[in-house]
C-alpha cells in the first residue's frame, strides 16, 4: 500500500523533496554559521527534520482520514507530535557522534522536536513544549496503527543518507515505555531551567535562538514549497549590471543643471567611490547619512548593487525596508524605473495593501502560489515595511518565519531608520550584529537624522560597529542652508493664541505657502476650523490632512497642493502624517513641539528644493498648553524633555547647523537606550518564542473602521466586498483571496477611528456590517463630512454630540 502525505502525493516523495530542500539550503549558503561544527550539525539536523517531519502520517488513522471522501476520522489523525518525538530520538542518536557538549546535544535534540511539533502551528515558549503526558494514550494508539512495512520502507530509503542508524523498533520501545515523559522533564529541570543554560553568555543564547529559528523556518519553507509550488519551482532571475548608471544617463542626471543637482551627483559618486575603500566582507553594518533632498533613494540602491559586485554574489537579495506604506509606493516606482521590468521575481512589493499578484513575463501565478512567493520574498529586490522585516525576525508565527531563509545573504537597506523607537535599539543592535556575522546579512542604515543604535567611534576586532559610507557627510549638511528654525517654545501658548499667531502670519505674508503641523487630531481639526472661519478663502486655499479623512482624499489633496493650479496662497493644517515621505515644499512651517528628528523632518517640507533661495524657508516651533500631555504620551515624555534640553539655548538656528542639534539629541537618547532594560531581548535569550512573538514595532491603539462611499468607485468596492463575504459557497481562505484583489482600492475609502478612552466603541449612526460602519453615498453619515468641491468642508470623521458610557 502506498502512503500519501497529501492527495496524490506519495509520502516518501514528499519527505525526500523536503529533506533535499533543507539540505540544499545549508549547502548553498556556506556563510551561514560559517567555519563551525555547528554548521555541519545544523545541516544534518535540517535533513533529519525534512526526512521525517511527516512520518506520523504513516498511520492507518491518518491515511483513512486523507483518502476517505468525507475525511472520516477513525482515530487520532494528528501527526506532528509523534513525528516530533521520532525526529528527536533520531537526532539524539546522530548528535552522539558530534563533539558538541552534552548540554548542546540535548538542546539541539529538543530544538528539532519543537520545530517538527509546531510545523503546522505557532511556536510556544520553549519550556511550555515539554509536558506531553496528556498525549500518552493518543501516542500509544498511533504507535499500533503505524503501517509498519511502508514506514520501514521510508526508513530504509533514508538510511544510506543518514549519518546514524535508528529503527522503528527502537522508537516503538521508546513510546511504549513512556520514556519521553522522564527525559523531557530531566531536560527541563536539569539542563534548561536550573542547569547549564543559565550560565550561557547572552551572545551564545542569541545564536541558539536563531539556530532554532533557522531549522524551523527551513523546514516550513521546504514543506510549503513542495506542497504549494510542487514541480513548478522558479529559477532565480538576476539583475542586469549597471542598472543605476543606465537609469541616471537616461534621465540625464549626470548633467547638473543646478547647484543642487551638482551636489546630488557629488554625493552619488562619493558614495560609490568610498564604498571601494571602506567595504569589507567582515564589516556588516553600514550607514548612509545625507540631508533631505540629496537623492538617498537612488544612491543607496546603487551602493547595495555595488556591494553585490564586491561580494562577487550576483544572487544576493536586496531588501529595502521603509517605515511607512505611503513612502513605499513612491520609492517602488523609482526602483521599477531603474530595473525596467514588470517581473515580480526581479522586483517585489510587500505590505498589507500590496497587490497579491506574482507574474513573470506573461505568466500570472494563481492566488495561492502568488501569495506564497510574495510572502516569502522570492525576488531579487524586495520593497517592504519595517513591520514586515522586523516582525519576521522576532515572530513565533510560521507564516512570518517563512521569510527567514530568504534573509540569509541579503543586503538590507533601512530607510528613515531614526523612526525605530529607542527602547528597541539594544534588541536590534544585538540581533543585527548576529544576523550580520552568522546569517551573512549586510545592513545599510539610511537617514538624514542618523540615530546612535551603533557607535560609529567604536572598533571591534579590526572593524567598526558601524561604517559610514560617506565619511565627509557633514560637508553636505553645511552646504544646505534652505531654512532656519525659530524656537518659540520658551513660552507655552494656548491653542487659541497659537491660532491667532498663525492667522496673523497668513495675513501678513499673502504670497507665502504655509504648513501647520499639530500633534493631535482634535486640536489639528480645531485649528483648521478656526482658520477657515477667519481666513478669506477667495484669496487662500486651506486644506486639512489627518488620518481621519480617507486615503483617497489625502492623495487628492496632496496632488492638488503640488499642482498649485489656482496660484492662490496655500495653507495646510496637518497632523504628523505629512512628515512621512510626503514630497511637497512650502515657505513656512509652524510645528508644535516634538522630538528633534520629527522637527527636522518637518523642516524638510520648507524650501525643499532650494527654490526660494538661501534661508528662504522658516520653521516656527511652539509649545501648546492643551496638547502638552498628549504630546508626551505620543512621543514619550523622556524624548520631549531631551528635545527641550537640546533647544534650551537655541533661539534661532540655520539649516547648515541642524546637524549639531541632531547629534546632541541622539547622544542624549543613546544614554536613555543604554539604560533601558529590554524585555524582548530577555524573551529572546530565554527562548520565550510566544512572548517574543507579541513584539510589535508599532504600538496598536483600539480603533474601529468606517467605510466611506465617497464616489462610484467606493460604492462598487463595497458591493464587491459584500458579495464576497456573504457568499456562503466560499470558505474563509477563498474569501480572503477574492478580497485581496480589491483590497488596495477598498482601503482607499476606510478610516480607522480610535475608540475614546472609557468607551467600548466609536460614535456612529449606522450599524456595523462585516466589521465596518458605513457612510452611504445616498445617505451620508452626519459623523463624516466631505465635499467634492469645497475643501474647507473636508474634515472627515468628527464626533457629534456627547459620549454615552
Amino acid at each position: 500500500m502506498t502512503l500519501y502525505s497529501h492527495p496524490g502525493k506519495p509520502l516518501i516523495k514528499h519527505l525526500e523533496e523536503v529533506a533535499q530542500s533543507c539540505l540544499s539550503f545549508f549547502q548553498n549558503n556556506r556563510q551561514v554559521f560559517a567555519n563551525t561544527e555547528l554548521k555541519e550539525t545544523l545541516k544534518n539536523l535540517a535533513f533529519i527534520c525534512g526526512a521525517f517531519h511527516d512520518i506520523g502520517k504513516g498511520t492507518k488513522f491518518f491515511q483513512h482520514y486523507l483518502l476517505s471522501p468525507d475525511h472520516e476520522q477513525i482515530g487520532p489523525k494528528n501527526h506532528a507530535l509523534v513525528s516530533a518525538l521520532f525526529v528527536k530520538e533520531l537526532a539524539k542518536a546522530y548528535l552522539k557522534s558530534t563533539s558538541l557538549s552534552d548540554f548542546e546535544k540535548a538542546l539541539f535534540a529538543h530544538f528539532v522536536f519543537t520545530g517538527v511539533k509546531r510545523h503546522h502551528g505557532k511556536l510556544k515558549n520553549f519550556v511550555d513544549e515539554f509536558d506531553i503526558t496528556s498525549k500518552s494514550d493518543e501516542l500509544q494508539e498511533q504507535l499500533i496503527s503505524f503501517q509498519e512495512a511502508e514506514v520501514q520502507e521510508i526508513l530504509t530509503h533514508f538510511a544510506i543518507q543518514l549519518p546514524v542508524k535508528y529503527s522503528l523498533q527502537n522508537f516503538k520501545e521508546y513510546i511504549i515505555s513512556k520514556s519521553y515523559e522522564k527525559d523531557m522533564l530531566d531536560f527541563y529541570m536539569d539542563e534548561f531551567t536550573w542547569g547549564d543554560y543559565e550560565n550561557v553568555p547572552s551572545e551564545t543564547k542569541i545564536s541558539y535562538f536563531y539556530a532554532h529559528q533557522l531549522l524551523y523556518s527551513c523546514l516550513l519553507f521546504a514543506d510549503k514549497t513542495d506542497v504549494i509550488l510542487q514541480e513548478n519551482q522558479q529559477e532565480k532571475a538576476l539583475l542586469e549590471e549597471n542598472l543605476v548608471q543606465r537609469f541616471r544617463k537616461e534621465k540625464e542626471f549626470e548633467t547638473a543643471r543646478t547647484e543642487l543637482d551638482g551636489k546630488k551627483n557629488q554625493a552619488y559618486c562619493e558614495a560609490i567611490d568610498n564604498l571601494q575603500e571602506v567595504f569589507s566582507p567582515y564589516q556588516h553594518i553600514y550607514s548612509l547619512t545625507l540631508p533631505t533632498g540629496l537623492g538617498k533613494t537612488i544612491t543607496s540602491f546603487a551602493v547595495a548593487l555595488e556591494m553585490k559586485k564586491l561580494l562577487d554574489a550576483p544572487d544576493t537579495k536586496l531588501i529595502v525596508a521603509i517605515p511607512f506604506t505611503s513612502i513605499i509606493d513612491q520609492n517602488f516606482d523609482v526602483y521599477k524605473q531603474i530595473i525596467n521590468s514588470e517581473n515580480t521575481n526581479l522586483l517585489l512589493k510587500h505590505h498589507h495593501l500590496a497587490e497579491p499578484s506574482y507574474k513573470i513575463n506573461e505568466d500570472v501565478f494563481d492566488p495561492d502560489k502568488s501569495q506564497f512567493l510574495i510572502e516569502t520574498w522570492q525576488a531579487q529586490v524586495v520593497v517592504t515595511t519595517f513591520v514586515q522585516l522586523i516582525d519576521s525576525i522576532f515572530s513565533n508565527d510560521k507564516s512570518k518565519l517563512l521569510k527567514i531563509p530568504n534573509l540569509v545573504n541579503s543586503i538590507i537597506i533601512l530607510d528613515e531608520v531614526q523612526t525605530i523607537p529607542y527602547h528597541y535599539w539594544q534588541l536590534l543592535k544585538s540581533v543585527f550584529e548576529f544576523l550580520g556575522e552568522t546569517f551573512n546579512c549586510y545592513f545599510i542604515f539610511m537617514s538624514a537624522t542618523q540615530p546612535l543604535i551603533f557607535n560609529p567611534e567604536k572598533v571591534i576586532v579590526g572593524r567598526k560597529e558601524i561604517q559610514e559610507i560617506i565619511p565627509a557627510y557633514k560637508d553636505y549638511f553645511k552646504f544646505f542652508n534652505r531654512t532656519k528654525l525659530v524656537n518659540r517654545t520658551n513660552t507655552e501658548l494656548t491653542i487659541d493664541a497659537f491660532n491667532e499667531e498663525v492667522f496673523s502670519y497668513i495675513n501678513d505674508n499673502p504670497t507665502k505657502d504655509i504648513l501647520v503641523i499639530i500633534n493631535t487630531k482634535k486640536q489639528c481639526l480645531y485649528c483648521f476650523e478656526e482658520l477657515v472661519r477667519m481666513i478669506e478663502t477667495d484669496k487662500t486655499e486651506i486644506y486639512y490632512l489627518s488620518t481621519l479623512i480617507t486615503p483617497f482624499e489625502r492623495k487628492n489633496i496632496i496632488k492638488r497642493i503640488k499642482e498649485k493650479k489656482s496660484g492662490k496662497q496655500q495653507v495646510i493644517i496637518s497632523t504628523q502624517l505629512i512628515e512621512a515621505g510626503v514630497d511637497l515644499s512650502v515657505d513656512t512651517v509652524f510645528r508644535t513641539l516634538a522630538p528633534i528628528d520629527a522637527i527636522i523632518q518637518a523642516a524638510g517640507r520648507a524650501n525643499r528644493y532650494n527654490e526660494k533661495g538661501i534661508l528662504g524657508g522658516t520653521i516656527f516651533l511652539y509649545q501648546i498648553k492643551e496638547i502638552a500631555r498628549a504630546t508626551s504620551l505620543i512621543y514619550g515624555s523622556d524624548l520631549i524633555q531631551k528635545t527641550k534640553n537640546v533647544l534650551k539655548q537655541v533661539k534661532e538656528i540655520d539649516e547648515c547647523n541642524y546637524l549639531q542639534l541632531i547629534e546632541s539629541y541622539f547622544k542624549e537618547v543613546k544614554t536613555q537606550s543604554d539604560n533601558y532594560h529590554s524585555k524582548e531581548l530577555e524573551f529572546l535569550t530565554n527562548l520565550q518564542f510566544e512572548d517574543l512573538g507579541n513584539f510589535s514595532l508599532i504600538e496598536e491603539t483600539k480603533s474601529e473602521s468606517v467605510f466611506i462611499q465617497l464616489n462610484q468607485e467606493a460604492v462598487t468596492a463595497w458591493e464587491k466586498f459584500i458579495s464576497i463575504y456573504s457568499n456562503e459557497s466560499l470558505d474563509i481562505r477563498e474569501k480572503r483571496t477574492a478580497f485581496s484583489k480589491i483590497k488596495a482600492v477598498f482601503y482607499d475609502y476606510v478610516v480607522n477611528v480610535p475608540i475614546p478612552y472609557g468607551l467600548k466603541s466609536i460614535l456612529f449612526d449606522s450599524e456595523q456590517c462585516f466589521g465596518f460602519y458605513i457612510s452611504y453615498s445616498n445617505n451620508p453619515s452626519q459623523y463624516y463630512q466631505y465635499d467634492e468641491d469645497d475643501y474647507t468642508r473636508n474634515i472627515g470623521y468628527k464626533e457629534v454630540g456627547a459620549y454615552v458610557l
